[in-house]
């Protein structure tokens, strides 16, 4: 199998910086459009590689099903970014990038040295995607600003929960994972235009994607 990429992304190189399923989605969607994606996971792997199901053979159940669906067309490297040295190779990696999207908690990455200030100055061009349950404080306060999220939070405090349950007083979770999908979509949709932004000006930008947002 030729494993060459092709698409309208060949040539574009985005770090994945991301776990448990929207920020996988945004980058996924990106590989299959061609870019060349480098997820980047802590030594012990990230904990979704641990999520059933597994394959038979896949006896130390660590490559289960969601997780491949989520990383595939994608490059791996492993990185301890409290370890200087690796931190150091992941900082030489924005340097060779067009884009990077994480979805820590917010300042998560700034306080292991390798979040958007660092990284701008290593790259100017560079376009950086933060996907948070309710938004980067760079670009607004929120008073849930540090709270984790996934999509069961994103459907209730955006409100799906409420349109999909059978009265106003029994909300009820959708069945597909639209806070994590959504919020996937417009992440990759939007570091579309900031790359073609940073092809045309040589400046990247810092692109704030809230789940709750992006579901409401």
């Amino acid at each position: 199998m030729d494993a060459t990429p092709t698409g309208p992304l060949r040539g574009v190189r985005v770090l994945d910086v991301t776990h448990a399923a929207a920020g996988p989605v945004a980058t996924m969607f990106l590989g299959d459009l061609g870019a060349d994606v480098i997820k980047v996971e802590p030594p012990a792997g990230e904990l979704a590689r641990f999520a059933e199901p597994f394959l038979a053979e896949d006896t130390e159940r660590h490559y289960g099903g969601r997780f491949a669906n989520r990383n595939r067309n994608k490059r791996a490297i492993a990185l301890d970014l409290t370890d200087p040295s690796d931190r150091s190779v992941f900082l030489e990696l924005v340097e060779t990038a067009d884009a990077l999207v994480e979805n820590m908690r917010a300042g998560v990455l700034d306080r292991l040295g390798v979040g958007w200030d660092v990284c701008r100055q290593r790259n100017p061009a560079l376009v950086y995607v933060a996907i948070r349950g309710f938004g980067d404080p760079r670009t607004g306060e929120s008073p849930y600003g540090d709270w984790p999220a996934y999509d069961v939070v994103a459907q209730a405090m955006g409100g799906v929960v409420a349109m999909t349950g059978p009265d106003p007083d029994h909300p009820l979770r959708a069945g597909p994972l639209l806070g994590d999908v959504v919020p996937g979509l417009h992440a990759a949709l939007g570091l579309c235009a900031a790359l073609l932004h940073a092809r045309t000006t040589g400046v990247g930008q810092f692109l704030d994607v809230a789940m709750v947002d992006a579901v409401a």
